[in-house]
């Protein structure tokens, strides 16, 4: 669990009071479907963010329609699930079960299996799950992906996982990546969808998805969510099994990603020195990130809308 200043937990007990406040009515009519509670409460969570100085940062806007066009994407099969890594508040996890309701609505159990390191993150996505109707499809599991893992496979057997989205620390997204397609999780065509890939940005994560034989890439670029001025990217790649390691990652690239962490933490005020992170050091540093990707080959497709994309297998 990382440590966090008094603020930011005053702020979890805004958004979470915000909901409830909002949704008594809603939440006890037992005639509404799990796809408009869900909406209901997403839509709730979108309103704080926009009244909260952007700081509620979820994958809304064009990053839920790129994660939900690769979730209609996947030749799902009976036994395949998905797997988070990075629940934060539940709003992926939320938006998700809803489309795996639609799709399995015929078949019981857990669809959805997210994965939150922070207890409390983790307490308020299970409540705002279980506002909105879902807690039967999305289940959170409390610590870090690379421990949580083996027991996916107790309960899931090899090859279940038809789609993997990471959300949550870029710098480890590449190791917990391995760890997956070592304990042959992956099932065949399984889509990785990652955010946050240029801002603050996941080299190494990249790097093994373009230049690794067992995956083939996409990448989209568009604006952050509700910063209309920052670009980030998002990578979505299909699994090919198992063809073999990519080539090291240069030393530049290495440093690189322990930057990417630095600045992480700085955005999160674990920098305090250093002074909080604004939206032109933002833009600046998304810029920064993008030129080593661009010099490695690595471009972006600008992201148009699902309509356009209609299948983001790459």
């Amino acid at each position: 669990m990382q440590p966090a200043s008094g603020n930011h937990w005053e702020k979890l007990g805004a958004v979470v009071e915000f909901v409830e406040m909002r949704q008594q009515q809603q939440q006890h009519d037992a005639s509404i479907s799990p796809a408009v509670a869900v909406d209901q409460v997403l839509r709730l969570l979108d309103s704080f963010a926009q009244r909260r100085e952007h700081w509620l940062k979820v994958a809304g806007g064009a990053k839920a329609e790129v994660l939900e066009t690769a979730f209609e994407s996947h030749p799902w099969q009976p036994h395949e699930v998905t797997l988070e890594c990075g629940t934060f508040l539940g709003y992926s996890a939320m938006r998700l079960a809803s489309l795996a309701h639609k799709r399995f609505s015929g078949v019981l159990g857990a669809r959805i299996m997210t994965v939150e390191v922070d207890p409390v993150h983790a307490c308020i996505a299970r409540h705002f799950i279980d506002l909105a109707g879902c807690s039967r499809i999305a289940e959170v599991s409390i610590g870090q992906v690379k421990d949580v893992l083996p027991r996916f496979v107790e309960n899931f057997g090899f090859h279940a996982l038809g789609l993997v989205f990471m959300d949550h620390k870029g710098t480890i997204f590449h190791t917990d990546l391995e760890s997956l397609e070592l304990l042959n999780l992956l099932g065949p065509q399984c889509l990785e969808v990652a955010d946050n890939v240029a801002l603050p940005g996941a080299p190494l994560l990249l790097w093994h998805l373009a230049f690794g034989p067992s995956w083939d890439l996409k990448v989209h670029a568009m604006m952050e969510f509700l910063e209309p001025n920052t670009e980030d990217w998002m990578a979505v790649a299909s699994y090919q099994g198992p063809a073999g390691q990519a080539p090291p990652a240069p030393p530049s690239w290495q440093r690189l990603s322990w930057h990417t962490d630095h600045m992480r933490r700085r955005s999160a005020g674990l920098r305090p020195t250093e002074g909080d992170m604004f939206e032109q050091d933002r833009v600046a540093y998304s810029r920064h990130v993008r030129r080593h990707y661009l010099s490695a080959g690595i471009t972006a497709l600008p992201w148009h809308g699902p309509v356009e994309s209609a299948d983001l297998s790459p």
